[in-house]
């Protein structure tokens, strides 16, 4: 079980079956960004837009603790690439193959998202084999990693949907001054080490993610209210449209061959578009008269 598992023959299997057309790799790539630090940037931006800035923390939170526990595992496991001969390598990441962090990140942020009422309960049993899939066919994962990532998502789901409302509670009996200083640590450690000991593209879109992420929300509690962007109407979906234009706008050009320190600043315009900015300026609330700084109490 464990060859066949973490063994080519289903991967030689599956890449046989749908072939090289270059359609497949093109299709594979932008189903594995459902996976990805990209989606779960757009999905905190549309849960903020919608559902205001807690419900939108609890999918950030959900992100940056599977990012944590993907990181872990594959320092702990350090599981090579499949390399054997008859697969075709079309992705090739420079981390343990073990887990599949993309399906770890899928599972969990779909989830989470289903179970909130955010997303129909079918989407995530659609876009979870879908992103498991083509892991497999870009030749970035063994079988055995893709399952194990669909195991390690489905506990880390099941262990935040518990832990959250006690997590929401504790929050709301701090200052701010402590998320402040928090968030800013988190920040200032993350970039540190990026910058001593080097990153690859994802870890510079981490950072570009939580950077944004901190000083967005920060900037966004001391503003007065917690906006949310109304559905548009026929008239008004020219002006609603322009918040999801700007995060292509950003987030394409970062999925371009672009250098990963350049990727790193265009998550951190995006994030702090969808955290801050978009908000506000479609409800008004980037003139002068909303700008009030509420006093820390």
């Amino acid at each position: 079980m464990i060859d066949f598992l973490w063994g080519p023959r289903p991967l030689i299997a599956l890449q046989s079956w749908l072939g090289d057309a270059p359609g497949w790799t093109l299709l594979a790539r932008g189903l594995s960004l459902l996976g990805d630090t990209a989606c779960a940037l757009v999905l905190f931006a549309l849960v903020r837009w919608r559902a205001g800035r807690v419900a939108a923390l609890s999918v950030a939170g959900l992100f940056m603790l599977t990012g944590l526990v993907d990181l872990a595992l594959w320092e702990l496991v350090g599981l090579p690439r499949p390399r054997e001969a008859g697969i075709v390598v079309r992705d090739d990441p420079a981390v343990s193959s073990f887990p599949s962090g993309h399906t770890v990140t899928s599972v969990a942020l779909f989830g989470w998202l289903a179970l909130r009422g955010w997303l129909p309960r079918a989407v995530p049993w659609l876009v979870v084999p879908l992103v498991m899939l083509a892991r497999l066919y870009l030749g970035a994962h063994y079988l055995g990693d893709v399952l194990a990532g669909l195991l390690i998502g489905l506990l880390l789901l099941g262990a935040y949907t518990r832990l959250w409302p006690a997590l929401r509670r504790w929050g709301e009996r701090r200052p701010f001054r402590f998320f402040a200083s928090f968030g800013l640590g988190m920040v200032a450690t993350m970039a540190s080490g990026v910058f001593l000991f080097g990153g690859d593209r994802r870890a510079w879109q981490v950072l570009g993610f939580a950077a944004g992420l901190v000083f967005g929300m920060l900037l966004d509690s001391k503003l007065r209210g917690d906006t949310t962007v109304p559905l548009p109407g026929a008239r008004r979906f020219p002006e609603w449209a322009l918040g999801p234009a700007v995060l292509l706008a950003l987030l394409v050009p970062a999925h371009l061959g672009t250098p990963p320190p350049v990727q790193g600043l265009l998550y951190f315009l995006a994030m702090l578009w969808g955290a801050l900015l978009w908000p506000r300026a479609h409800a008004g609330g980037v003139s002068t008269k909303s700008l009030d700084i509420v006093r820390d109490a």
